[in-house]
């Protein structure tokens, strides 16, 4: 297999600023490609001055491009229709700046040389960079796909701009010599849809994080001790239950429905604490709306919301302290966040949005979206704690059978390789 002689990545969420998925997988998958003996240039925005804006490890080199727009998106102060539209124009600008960095860097090239190189672009945020490449630099672009949540997303109103993203990222799946996603049930989701199943890829994320690997390694003293102090901070004393969410505070995240499953397992469980770990989406109001939800009904002892994100320690701190963790997306492409509160041994409780494939047998999964289901799976772990161990055994296992960073790698350098054919 005839490896890419160069990569270029554009990713519009590169560390320190992680807030989702896509900033979690660009942390992750940074190190393992910086080993992989292929130039790697990756293009992110930049955050707010805090880091370098070039940096280099190992094979990957990083650019952070400032876009005009980005910081006006971040002003609250504005109305929320004028932020979406900065946001929309910022990065449509960082866009056209990669575009044009990578089609410097390729002028000096034959047609055949620029062959070997790939233009590897992520989500929506990244297709119009892609489209510039692959029409004008004649160049093979993948397109890597993590979620389609603005479209995809069943039971969910449609923003208005949500047509034009899925007109361009249409135009970019057709344009690209290959698309990979992260799960079997995404390929499924997107062939139906009428996109090319034959140029379809599946990759699964890895799970593996040192942060997370240092816990999961931990004497039982030391678990024991950090798993008191984080209980302490939510529960008299650290007694009574803790159920722990991570993610976004969106409505396909299944927070709403967490909040209506609360008076059932309080009622079973008077000392329970459900503590929603994560923020809103940048500029929706959507914590707002759970703040309104959390009130009206009348579970604002019961559930901890503060509307912040944590560094990863934290989260999988919290994971180790919590009784049982949950996570009840009606969509969710793979679910990574999942993944790894199973690779610390947690008993887990999934939402719909959750394929079969991605869990295993590793986690109670809810076939709806609904309250009373909901309140019922996270009961069976709460009611009999040896469930809750089995559970996380075959949890742990699952994901150390199935999942690892290093194999992503390598098989996204495969797809590299095979689109240059």
């Amino acid at each position: 297999m005839r490896l890419p002689d160069r990569v270029y990545a554009v990713c519009s969420e590169v560390p320190p600023e992680v807030v989702g998925g896509l900033g979690r997988y660009a942390e992750r998958m940074m190190p393992v490609l910086g080993e992989c003996g292929v130039p790697i240039v990756v293009f992110g925005t930049a955050g707010r001055g805090r880091a370098r804006r070039t940096e280099r490890s190992g094979d990957v080199t990083l650019h952070r491009l400032t876009a005009a727009g980005l910081g006006l998106a971040g002003n609250p102060r504005l109305p929320r229709a004028l932020r979406l539209l900065a946001r929309t124009a910022g990065l449509l600008v960082f866009n056209l700046r990669a575009a044009v960095r990578i089609l410097r860097a390729e002028a000096g090239r034959t047609r055949a040389e620029r062959l070997g190189a790939v233009v590897a672009v992520h989500d929506w945020m990244g297709c119009p960079a892609g489209i510039v490449c692959g029409l004008l630099g004649r160049m093979p672009v993948v397109f890597h796909v993590h979620t389609r949540e603005l479209n995809a997303a069943p039971e969910r109103r449609r923003p208005p701009h949500a047509a034009l993203l899925d007109a361009l990222e249409t135009v970019q799946a057709r344009m690209a010599r290959l698309i990979v996603v992260p799960s079997a049930a995404m390929r499924d989701e997107l062939a139906a849809g009428g996109w090319p199943a034959d140029r379809i890829r599946l990759v699964p994320h890895g799970f593996e994080d040192p942060e997370l690997l240092r816990l999961a390694g931990l004497p039982g003293e030391e678990r024991d001790r950090m798993r008191r102090e984080v209980r302490r901070r939510y529960l008299p004393e650290g007694r009574g239950r803790l159920v722990v969410f991570a993610g976004r505070l969106s409505p396909h995240k299944g927070v709403h429905t967490l909040v209506r499953a609360v008076p059932r397992i309080a009622a079973r469980h008077a000392g329970t604490r459900v503590v929603l770990i994560g923020a809103e989406p940048p500029h929706t109001g959507e914590a707002a709306v759970l703040t309104r939800s959390i009130e009206e009904t009348g579970v604002a002892a019961q559930v901890v919301a503060e509307n912040r994100f944590l560094p990863p320690a934290e989260v999988f701190a919290h994971f180790l302290a919590a009784d049982v963790c949950v996570f009840p997306s009606v969509y969710e492409p793979f679910g990574l966040v999942a993944v790894e509160a199973m690779a610390l041994a947690r008993p887990v409780v999934v939402g719909p949005g959750f394929s079969s494939e991605v869990v295993g047998d590793g986690a109670l999964r809810c076939a709806h979206d609904d309250p009373q289901e909901l309140a019922e799976a996270l009961l069976r772990c709460l009611d009999d704690p040896r469930e809750a161990a089995g559970l996380a055994h075959r949890g742990a296992e699952h994901v150390r059978r199935h999942y690892s960073w290093a194999l992503t790698g390598e098989r996204t350098l495969a797809v590299y390789a095979e689109a240059m054919r």
